[in-house]
């Protein structure tokens, strides 16, 4: 019955601190009341106001500065917005598609828009950039808990998009490769080289996306021939949701699978991971491509020579992404459907030194838009934890 209590009282507490930050009381980005303040004014105590507040940080109306306090995230989901855009990814996959993200900095600075590049190990750390009220957000490498943003979810269903991945929720715009014409093209590029026994390695085969890719290869590999047992025991995968991508991991996995089923293979789709294969394929003594061809999906910032891969357009994902946020900005209309499909653009071979793709020299003009250019800035997790 005491707990019973307790949780009433904190309930109660959560949801008059939530209406108090909802009317604006406590504007985006002030400083909250802390504990003890809280504490003295509504005579409760320690526990239960700790916990009160925690869960408006969990709801995403507050964040929390280690050694500072709580500040306020909550947006209204009808706040004016401007021509501002905070790219949102991963240290290592911004390490991996560099050249790429500064494409897409210049197109968006372009066409007006400032850009604020975020990297970080976890997501939530920008839960402030992300509840900005004049900002949008695209984010790429996350997987989101949007429950984490339930206090502020019609925001974020108007001013975020996810690339690469699908965003988890339907209301929420993904803009993904088209896995089917992925697999379709691939196996394409191997059949011209005589080759149709095509294995597949998947990330995570129980992510959407993945599934989209599996059911085209099962479908392909079927139509060339090849039997279901067949389909079943070239299927791999690297359970990287629950496993770690180290590269000894990953290489014992590959020198396994390479001693084992994938003798009678005659190519292999990989997600990634080229470098960690292909020292496999060597202790193994497996020549690449005589032996197996070997095709990477997505376009990796190196890929050797002898190593293909398909281009998965993420130029094309950023074109087609500010092409959805201007029509945002000038209508604040969301369309229908949340998923929106970019077609690769066709297998290609590696290039000499391992380098996919060469950076393009970085200058100081603006395109030919006629656009003011706006600034740009690159923040790390550990930049953010410094300012604060």
């Amino acid at each position: 019955m005491d707990r019973v209590s307790v949780n009433v009282k904190r309930s109660k507490l959560k949801s008059a601190l939530a209406k108090r930050i909802r009317s604006g009381e406590y504007p985006f980005g002030s400083r909250f009341p802390g504990l003890n303040d809280l504490i003295r004014e509504y005579d409760a105590s320690y526990v239960t106001v700790n916990k009160a507040v925690k869960l408006l940080a969990d709801e995403g109306y507050l964040r929390c500065r280690p050694g500072i306090g709580y500040f306020v995230c909550y947006t209204r989901p009808d706040a004016a917005a401007c021509r501002k855009v905070n790219l949102l990814t991963s240290p290592s996959y911004y390490g991996k598609h560099r050249p790429v993200f500064r494409d897409a900095q210049k197109l968006f600075e372009d066409h007006g828009w400032e850009v604020n590049l975020l990297l970080g190990a976890d997501l939530y750390e920008f839960t402030e950039q992300l509840n900005a009220p004049d900002a949008y957000s695209i984010i790429t490498a996350f997987n989101v808990n949007w429950e984490r943003f339930s206090a502020t979810f019609g925001h974020m269903v108007h001013r975020t998009l996810v690339l690469g991945r699908l965003s988890g929720n339907p209301e929420i715009t993904s803009i993904i490769c088209d896995e089917y014409e992925s697999i379709r093209q691939c196996m394409e590029h191997f059949a011209s080289l005589g080759k149709k026994k095509i294995a597949l390695v998947s990330s995570d085969p129980r992510s959407e996306l993945e599934s989209l890719r599996i059911a085209a290869w099962r479908s392909l590999t079927h139509a060339a021939g090849l039997s279901g047992q067949w389909t079943m025991d070239h299927l791999f995968s690297l359970d990287l949701k629950y496993q770690s991508d180290s590269e000894k991991r990953l290489s014992a996995l590959f020198r396994e699978w390479l001693h084992g089923p994938l003798k009678d293979a005659e190519g292999i789709i990989l997600p990634g991971f080229p470098a960690f294969f292909l020292a496999a394929c060597r202790k193994e003594k497996i020549s690449v491509p005589e032996d197996l061809a070997v095709t990477v999906i997505g376009c990796e910032d190196r890929c050797p020579r002898n190593v293909s891969f398909l281009d998965n357009n993420l130029r094309g994902h950023f074109q087609y992404a500010l092409e959805r946020l201007e029509d945002r900005f000038r209508s604040n209309r969301i369309e229908p459907g949340s998923w929106h499909f970019c077609e690769p653009l066709g297998v290609r071979p590696g290039f000499p030194g391992g380098h996919c793709l060469t950076p393009k020299k970085e200058t100081g003009e603006t395109g030919g838009t006629g656009n003011t250019k706006k600034s740009s800035t690159i923040k790390t997790h550990h930049q953010e934890k410094k300012n604060e």
